[in-house]
């Protein structure tokens, strides 16, 4: 499956040239929007702030995930409702493997100003040295199996 970038010229009349090609030939095509996943400092990032949280507050860090930061703090991302054929709503939060970038931004910046209003201060992105002092306070404390 080719992809276009919108923003190029080329790549846009590329695209229209093979959308009026399907239109001639009387096939079916499919669009989707590319939006890029959310990248690796991000993601290390996120799993940190949720095993802190969890150090800090005294839940796993499967609850500061599952219940703090999906239901909680960034449902708005995380939430899909989806309506069946009887009209009735089912609901099921995604994966944060599922977030782009944007999205990842969002739901980091609500979690952390979550947690900072329950009295959990986390060090942001860019502190390399506030991170590194909370990730040997976890490691402390998981060394002692408390």
């Amino acid at each position: 499956m080719a992809r276009y970038k919108c923003s190029d010229p080329r790549d846009y009349l590329a695209a229209l040239d093979f959308i009026n090609q399907a239109k001639e030939q009387g096939f079916d095509i499919e669009l989707k929007r590319y939006s890029p996943k959310r990248s690796n400092p991000q993601n290390k990032y996120y799993h940190f702030i949720c095993s802190y949280f969890a150090h800090k507050y005294g839940c796993t860090t499967y609850e500061a995930e599952n219940v703090y930061m999906k239901q909680i703090a960034a449902r708005k991302v995380f939430e899909v409702v989806l309506k069946d054929k009887n009209g009735s709503s089912i609901h099921y939060f995604r994966s944060s493997a599922d977030l782009d970038k944007s999205e990842m931004s969002y739901a980091i910046s609500n979690f952390v100003a979550f947690a900072e209003t329950n009295g959990i201060p986390i060090p942001y992105e860019n502190d390399e040295a506030g991170i590194r002092i909370c990730e040997r306070q976890i490691e402390k404390t998981a060394a002692y199996g408390t």
